[in-house]
């Protein structure tokens, strides 16, 4: 008879991540370490200045401009003090000016595009709001972003089946190169004036082309791949998915796409899709190519690919024959939601187990089998809090008290748990456009999703490499 043990492995604790930054100056807050430091990019001379162009109505210019105006000014966050520092203005924390638009670059919508949100007709509404901002084309040596501000009264048009005017813009502007940064209501109603300049200052910088920080810790040598899919039905009403892969590499600071048309798949129960083995190869010596190319041919040592449905068996002989020898592939799933929770328990002066008051650290993964762990990439962390000690932090506070693992399910690779978590959670914090501690899932994946979903409103942006900031 076999006996069920059910003691687990032990767990361990990843230390939380390092961010380099100015100077190469380290912290593990990534706002703490741009008001500090300085973004990383200030000693790569990429920006002397930051110019923004401005789209809205002719009634919502004034206040478009005064959200321009805001972000030179410093607010004190109302919300989430303990890990939220003030926002000291733009050229404060960017160390860079943003300029005040000319007259050229600031511009009203045409009369007919309330016609078009009145009559609900949304995709002529985006058609013809994509052509006002293509007409900044003639004038893009003398910006590096612009504000687009869609009114309220057109939020009936903004989403439906099949169609998103978020995601329509960014995949034709990111077509055009022109990198804007949508501004709604939302924006100016928020009472904490603090997180809405972070998040909108950092989004503005980093499409205008700065790096606002790089992730330590990883070698320079390794590739990290994140594949989505979208479904797509084609003239013939005949399906097929189109594979998007993003390629961050640690190095360069950056991430770029690219999307691949193909009719070679399966489905499973939930209709997600897996390559043949001659398409996943498809897929991925593009993304080897990417590579290369910023490297001058010189392959990876090591390539990991986030995908968040498990691999099969011909997806995983494509991989592995997608590198030559000497590469080592290693294959991850990534599950965002399962039934596992976990709680802290502590010593007490009597040395006595107790619930601790905070809930497991960031960082902590354990092992279920040979190819499974739990990892929290949500947890309490500590060294960030904005008084200077070592109390814990918890982002997600009271609106999520126990929060819940991802399950890392590895297909192919060698050693243990640790790198494949640490390069996750290093990943959790490389969003540009987030302007809090972490994500749950590391951005391979967010922005997989993120790229997926805007390239079904275009179909032109297949076999395009893109950076991922226009997509931000």
């Amino acid at each position: 008879m076999t006996l069920f043990n059910p003691e687990l492995p032990g767990y361990t604790t990843i230390p939380e991540p390092e961010l380099l930054f100015h100077g190469g100056k380290t912290d593990r807050h990534p706002l703490r370490g741009l008001v500090r430091h300085g973004p990383y990019s200030q000693s790569m001379n990429i920006l002397s200045s930051v110019r923004c162009a401005l789209l809205a109505p002719e009634t919502e210019l004034p206040r478009l401009r005064s959200l321009l105006t805001e972000l030179d000014r410093s607010a004190a966050p109302k919300e989430a003090t303990n890990y939220y520092p003030t926002y000291p203005g733009f050229e404060v924390v960017f160390r860079v000016p943003l300029q005040s638009p000319s007259d050229e670059l600031v511009r009203a919508f045409p009369a007919e595009l309330d016609g078009h949100a009145r009559s609900g007709s949304q995709r002529e509404l985006a058609q013809a709001l994509f052509q006002c901002i293509a007409q900044f084309r003639l004038v893009r040596s003398s910006f590096d972003c612009i504000l687009v501000l869609l009114p309220s009264q057109w939020s009936h048009c903004f989403e439906s089946e099949g169609f998103n005017l978020h995601d329509y813009l960014k995949s034709f502007c990111a077509q055009s190169g022109l990198p804007i940064q949508i501004v709604l209501e939302s924006t100016f109603q928020r009472r904490c004036r603090a997180n809405v300049l972070w998040g909108l200052g950092q989004g503005i910088f980093a499409k205008a082309g700065g790096v606002p920080w790089k992730l330590t810790g990883l070698s320079a040598d390794e590739a990290f791949i994140g594949i989505g899919y979208a479904m797509k039905k084609g003239r013939t009403d005949q399906e097929y998915t189109t594979c998007c892969s993003q390629v961050f590499d640690p190095d360069g600071t950056g991430f770029r796409f690219v999307a691949y048309d193909t009719a070679e798949f399966t489905r499973d129960a939930a209709n997600n899709p897996y390559l043949s083995y001659f398409e996943m190869q498809s897929v991925l010596s593009r993304s080897l190519e990417i590579y290369q190319t910023g490297h001058y041919g010189r392959v990876p040592a090591k390539v990991t690919i986030h995908k968040n449905t498990p691999f099969l068996e011909d997806e995983i002989l494509g991989a592995l024959d997608s590198f030559r020898a000497g590469t080592e592939v290693e294959l991850v799933q990534i599950v965002q939601h399962v039934a596992w929770q976990g709680l802290r328990f502590e010593r007490n002066r009597q040395a006595v187990f107790k619930a601790a008051g905070y809930p497991i650290k960031r960082g902590t993964y354990l092992p279920l089998t040979a190819d499974e762990a739990l990892l929290w990439t949500q947890g309490s962390v500590r060294g960030v809090h904005m008084n200077g000690d070592h109390r814990d932090v918890y982002k997600e506070g009271p609106l999520k008290p126990t929060p819940s693992p991802i399950l890392v399910r590895r297909f192919s690779g060698a050693g243990g748990w640790h790198e494949t978590c640490s390069g996750i959670l290093g990943l959790t914090k490389m969003d540009w456009n987030n302007n809090t501690l972490y994500k749950k899932i590391p951005v391979t994946l967010v922005y997989s999703k993120v790229f997926a979903n805007i390239i079904q409103q275009n179909s032109h942006l297949v076999d395009n490499v893109f950076d991922f900031r226009n997509f931000m």
